[in-house]
């Protein structure tokens, strides 16, 4: 799930569209979109990466 979501918002799509394209609530893609951000957050961090 979370790796479609990411995929779909690098691709600019909205919210409503991802949902729909994947079948699910707007919520699930804004939630599912929150953990890869935190993820990425934290791999960043452990890496010492500028942002």
């Amino acid at each position: 799930m979370e790796s479609s979501v990411l995929g779909y918002y690098l691709e600019d799509r909205s919210y409503e569209e991802t949902a729909l394209l994947l079948g699910c609530d707007t919520k699930t893609v804004d939630n599912a979109l929150q953990r890869v951000k935190r993820k990425v957050a934290k791999h960043l961090a452990t890496r010492d990466v500028a942002v």
